[in-house]
């Protein structure tokens, strides 16, 4: 698991976060593993199905906190005392819930789950999440979750997470780096949901199964760039409703979508520094690396070779674009 957790400061103190597992164990069958950690603004972790399998996760804190869960893959419900039932999380959704100080929080996973918590202090939380911004927040202090449904995990947020989890940064560099990307989140996030609010009510649940089935196919191949006629035949659907829909749902066009999966995983690969430019070209389905630099560049606005050779502080990558902006800004903050 990876642990991103940043310094208490002696002004404040420190909520305490207990999180605990269990593990198998070939001795004794399964073990409970507990760890106590201490949240001062945000916490960023990771949970994998080869290390829990379908084991619960239980949370508690003796300050009410917020978890933004973002279920990677696989299954996920959610159960405290603020839920009115168990808030459902299938493959690819995220929500933020609200988790209430002293209060149990378990989470039950398929044997396939990849989580993904980012736990945030709620001073924290509410600073960049005003009251009378558009979001409902009477949805988390009543109901327990932000957003009344989940919503979908995007290439730019998964590329976000990816990052944060790619971060070699020791001490405060770290803590600085990881809190400029949960706010870059955060704005995604609401942004998205600002979006999505405009998707009528009449679209029913077959076609938003169909939808989700267009996205999967899209991004289980990234080598190739399927036509919208052969995405609308594998759902079930035909060229017009997919169009239509497709957009509704993602607030994006297919060739859009299937144009993001293909460049945030272009950079994912990028920001490693193990894959030469000819090899990503062929990853994410371009039979010529020119080609593939052209698309690239018209994306994010650089070349590839740029990003491969902006290496700067203790190995680590650092895209041309927001995230040295967004240090500049917290440095004076």
């Amino acid at each position: 698991m990876t642990s991103y957790e940043n310094l208490s400061t002696q002004k404040e103190k420190a909520t305490t976060l207990s999180l605990s597992t269990f593990v198998s164990s070939t001795h004794a069958g399964k073990s409970s593993v507990s760890r106590n950690l201490q949240l001062d603004k945000f916490i960023f972790k990771k949970f994998l199905a080869e290390e829990i399998g379908s084991n619960p996760i239980t949370i508690s804190a003796d300050q009410n906190i917020l978890l933004i869960q973002f279920c990677i893959k696989g299954c996920s419900n959610f159960n405290n005392s603020a839920q009115r039932k168990p808030a459902i999380f299938k493959q690819a959704e995220y929500n933020i819930l609200y988790l209430p100080k002293k209060e149990t929080t378990t989470i039950i996973n398929t044997e396939d789950c990849d989580l993904v918590h980012v736990y945030l202090g709620e001073k924290f939380f509410l600073q960049y999440l005003s009251r009378d911004y558009g979001v409902p927040m009477y949805n988390l202090f009543g109901i327990g979750k932000l957003f009344q449904s989940n919503l979908y995990l995007t290439p730019k947020l998964k590329s976000i997470l990816a990052d944060i989890e790619a971060c070699d940064f020791g001490g405060n560099l770290k803590n600085l780096y990881t809190k400029a990307k949960i706010i870059e989140v955060l704005s995604l996030q609401l942004a998205q949901y600002e979006e999505e609010k405009i998707i009528p009510s009449t679209l029913k649940a077959v076609e938003v199964e169909k939808m989700i089935l267009v996205r999967e196919l899209i991004e289980s191949d990234l080598s190739s760039s399927p036509s919208i006629s052969s995405l609308a035949r594998a759902a079930g659907t035909n060229e017009q409703y997919l169009k239509k829909h497709f957009k509704l749902l993602f607030g994006s066009t297919v060739f859009g979508y299937m144009i993001s999966c293909k460049m945030e995983k272009a950079k994912e690969m990028l920001l490693t520094g193990k894959y030469r430019i000819t090899e990503i070209s062929e990853v994410v389905g371009y039979k010529h690396a020119t080609h593939f630099t052209n698309a690239f560049k018209k994306f994010f606005g650089y070349l590839p070779q740029t990003l491969k050779a902006t290496k700067i502080f203790f190995g680590t990558y650092l895209s041309v674009g927001f995230e040295l902006e967004a240090m500049e800004i917290l440095m004076m903050v």
